[in-house]
């Protein structure tokens, strides 16, 4: 059996069926078809149940199936791992950033690494905190940043910096004349909230109940555009890092929240026991130290 008949068949599965495979490898279906053929001829087994209509594996297809995926995953590891060794400057760093960051300090320290490293490429995704998990998870990226703390059983973790959360409210407010305004105060007011798979909403929603009421949701989103507007056009109010009210327009007003958990933690978790390549490794290391 060769690597590659191994790759079309997981091709096939991970495609839902061979027409679907041929298209996305760019190779006739018929060779795919012929190559699935020598497996089974080979091990005298059958990967599929071919009675129904829709792409079905048998019980001994699953299992060839699982091992295939682990025998490429361990090859693309080993891929990597020599890549390293031949050219320690060269490299792909794959990110997952949450909306939500200073994006000034993750600009800035990647053009301070590229400078050292011209030669890396990078490749950025962007998602909340839970997102950022399910890429690591998935192995579409290799390092996020993202809320902390993470599941210490399943993620490694290194602080980047802390800051405040503040009330966002349209700058004619009532509230935009308070130096500071107290959690328990907001209890009436239509809260503008990030999506679910957003650490913060979480951490807003438990600050809430702590002082005895559930925010009423008017919205919920990710760009902090709409969110501005809908603050400016009186729909709402929000909670916001202190890094992200310090660039909204002067529409908008943060204010300090009293007697509440209102700290936001940010930093860089990557899966433990999954491989770092040596770049991706050099960044995490260069953005331990960077401020």
């Amino acid at each position: 059996m060769e690597i590659k008949q191994m790759k079309y068949f997981v091709e096939v599965v991970k495609n839902g069926g061979m027409t679907q495979a041929s298209e996305h490898l760019y190779i006739a279906q018929s060779t795919i078809s012929k190559n699935i053929k020598s497996i089974e001829d080979e091990f005298n087994i059958t990967l599929f149940d071919r009675r129904k209509k829709h792409i079905t594996l048998t019980d001994i297809g699953q299992i060839f199936y699982d091992k295939c995926v682990e025998a490429l995953a361990i090859l693309d590891d080993l891929s990597l791992e020599m890549d390293d060794v031949s050219n320690l400057e060269r490299g792909h760093i794959r990110l997952g950033v949450s909306a939500i960051m200073d994006v000034r300090l993750f600009t800035e320290s990647l053009n301070k690494f590229h400078s050292i490293y011209p030669n890396v490429t990078y490749e950025v995704i962007e998602g909340g905190g839970k997102a950022v998990e399910l890429y690591l998870n998935n192995d579409e990226i290799d390092v996020g940043i993202t809320t902390l703390p993470v599941d210490d059983d399943l993620y490694h973790a290194v602080p980047l910096y802390k800051e405040k959360l503040l009330l966002v409210v349209d700058k004619q407010s009532e509230y935009a004349k308070q130096s500071s305004v107290h959690l328990g105060d907001l209890k009436r007011e239509h809260f503008i909230m990030f999506h679910n798979d957003y650490y913060i909403k979480d951490q807003i929603i438990e600050s809430c109940r702590k002082v005895g009421f559930h925010p009423k949701t008017v919205a919920k989103m990710a760009q902090i555009t709409f969110i501005e507007n809908m603050i400016v056009d009186g729909i709402g109010v929000s909670i916001l890092p202190e890094s992200i009210v310090g660039i909204l327009n002067e529409d908008v007003v943060g204010i300090e929240i009293a007697d509440a958990d209102v700290d936001w933690n940010l930093g860089i978790i990557w899966k433990k026991e999954s491989y770092i390549n040596y770049v991706t490794r050099e960044w995490i290391n260069f953005l331990k130290n960077y401020k």
